[in-house]
């Protein structure tokens, strides 16, 4: 039993030293960290959670050689700011991306123009509603981009007849389409 109570007392003064070292490397480096990051990434806030990352990190997995625990902690600390200033950078660029693709989508502005292509729309969506169902399919399939076999194969049909079947399938939208048009 004294062996026991022994060794829960080792690790429980170790646990505590441990506890006391973070303690004092957080009183020690805390506002330095912060404020060098806080250059790095240009929010306080954000270069206090990268600060506390860090920190979180030492906890966790202390490093194996602790000669120099404060130069490990600004190493990991500057490392975790350059992968910000580097997603910064990704999400800076995708977002651009997104808006000038928007843009380039968003051909439209003038809203009588918008209106006229959602009647367009409307007009197509209906014709296709009153066609035989797969040859709307062949339709639609091939104005997505698909291939003939993978229209092929996406209907069970064979190969050499798709071609066919959308020659037919685009008459008989074309028929509907212009009832549709001048009723």
């Amino acid at each position: 039993m004294a062996m026991t109570f022994s060794r829960r007392q080792s690790q429980a003064l170790e646990a505590q030293s441990r506890q006391d070292e973070l303690e004092a490397l957080f009183q020690e480096h805390w506002e330095r960290l912060c404020r060098i990051l806080y250059q790095m990434v240009g929010d306080w806030d954000e270069a206090e959670d990268l600060v506390l990352e860090a920190f979180v990190q030492f906890y966790r997995q202390p490093p194996q050689q602790s000669g120099n625990p404060g130069g490990w902690l600004y190493r990991v600390a500057t490392n975790l700011g350059f992968n910000t200033l580097r997603a910064r950078k990704r999400r800076q660029f995708y977002e651009t991306q997104a808006g000038v693709e928007a843009l380039a989508n968003e051909t439209n502005r003038d809203p009588a123009s918008a209106v006229e292509q959602r009647m367009e729309q409307q007009h197509v969506r209906a014709a296709l509603g009153q066609m035989k169902p797969r040859s709307a399919q062949l339709l639609l399939l091939r104005h997505s981009g698909l291939s003939y076999a993978e229209i092929a194969e996406a209907l069970e049909v064979s190969p050499t007849s798709v071609g066919t079947l959308l020659a037919r399938a685009e008459q008989e939208f074309e028929k509907i389409y212009t009832q549709l048009m001048g009723a």
